[in-house]
């Protein structure tokens, strides 16, 4: 295949007739393609269906038929949110979002972008931490004032992109950095030691590797895989959905010597309450309900100790209830590495928060980029304000903070 290295290629002036079906061929669970039987089920669990004509098991089957010119549409491989309902859903395990994933990395290989939101400013952050040595330096004021973390340990906090967050977000008031600090006190009181704080890792790379742009995803990779090795870490803990599910699953497949264990934060706690080492001490009455993050959920099956978590706060005024559409049947947010943030995705959003604010007042997620696009929505609607979206959107952290009095 060759390969044009314009990154402002259209999909329309690129040589198309490759091969597709012998590039597809290179896919782990490329057979199980042909094992589609068509039942439908991945096609009505699509979250953009009713909004956009996206049938999973028509664009994979075309692909492996070598239906080129078909699928490698730019608004097909990029309104897809990889949420993974279509792969729980089917009963063939077809692999519909890697076959999405390895179609944009061909794209990127063809030189053509997906389209990037917010200017691209997170692109060209994530393309410098790649392409230099010296890492983003932390912010001063991210460790709490009266917590500590340790140099050396076995237990590392992975802080990843929330400072950049912030910074990109602060028009909604995102407060991303929160999630890091309330974060670190958590840790300050479950563990035996402070945590190692990662200094010098870089952006895990999640954006990069679900938009195809393998290089620059392992570049940060091994950077942050080397770092955590050099260091002696045997756990790395997360409070990012994204880095979770890229550290712990993504990690070991693209880069090797991954030797550590990660956990989510919501795993942790969760432990500790099992084993009586972890009591709330505060009262707050409120209706809750929680939004599983895809990557949390539907990808890494992560979908228990959150409402562990919520519901052992019962006795301190935590009414928990779900939503209709939960676990692996949660509606997405929207959007997916900060591309497609359009009238598809903001429609996603509205339909969530007002499902939300029929159930509870605060709206608890394990996702700082789910807690930012509601956020957003949010804000948007602020000059027209509606009762049907207007209540509390905050991560899991901040509300364990909240409870345990720090």
């Amino acid at each position: 295949m060759e390969i044009n290295t314009n990154s402002k290629t259209s999909i329309k002036s690129v040589d198309l007739s490759f091969n597709l079906s012998k590039e597809i061929s290179k896919i782990d669970k490329v057979k199980t393609i042909f094992a589609c039987f068509e039942c439908g089920k991945c096609t009505s669990s699509c979250p953009v269906i009713d909004l956009f004509p996206l049938n999973p098991h028509n664009i994979t089957k075309l692909a492996a038929l070598g239906a080129t010119k078909y699928v490698m549409k730019e608004e097909i491989l990029n309104v897809c949110l990889t949420c993974n309902a279509c792969n729980v859903s089917c009963p063939q395990d077809v692999d519909f979002i890697e076959f999405i994933k390895f179609g944009r990395i061909l794209l990127h290989k063809l030189g053509i972008e997906l389209q990037e939101t917010h200017d691209g400013i997170l692109k060209i952050i994530t393309d410098i931490q790649a392409n230099r040595d010296k890492p983003p330096q932390l912010p001063a004021d991210l460790i709490p004032e009266g917590y500590q973390v340790s140099e050396k340990g076995e237990v590392a906090y992975f802080v990843g992109c929330l400072p950049i967050l912030d910074t990109v977000f602060q028009d909604i008031e995102a407060n991303s950095s929160e999630i890091a600090r309330d974060t670190i006190k958590i840790l300050n009181k479950i563990l035996k030691k402070p945590p190692v704080i990662l200094k010098n890792a870089k952006c895990c790379g999640h954006d990069a590797l679900w938009k195809g742009d393998i290089e620059t995803f392992k570049k940060l990779a091994e950077h942050n895989v080397n770092e955590i090795n050099r260091l002696g870490i045997k756990t790395v803990i997360t409070s990012c959905a994204e880095g979770y599910r890229t550290l712990k699953k993504d990690y070991p497949k693209y880069v090797e010597n991954v030797n550590f264990e990660v956990k989510h934060i919501s795993e942790l706690v969760a432990e500790k309450i099992k084993n009586n080492e972890l009591k709330f001490s505060e009262s707050l009455d409120k209706k809750v309900t929680y939004h599983d993050p895809c990557r949390l959920g539907r990808h890494m099956n992560v979908y228990d100790p959150p409402r562990e978590i919520i519901s052992n706060m019962k006795e301190n005024g935590i009414i928990f209830t779900e939503m209709d559409r939960s676990f692996e049947n949660s509606l997405c947010c929207g959007v997916s590495c900060f591309i497609n943030c359009n009238d598809f995705s903001k429609a996603l959003q509205l339909d969530r928060l007002t499902e939300a604010k029929g159930v509870a007042d605060l709206l608890v997620t394990t996702c700082p980029k789910c807690q930012i696009h509601y956020k957003c929505m949010q804000h948007e609607k602020k000059e027209t304000p509606s009762s049907e979206i207007n209540l509390e959107v905050t991560d899991l952290v901040n509300l364990i903070v909240k409870m345990m009095g720090l």
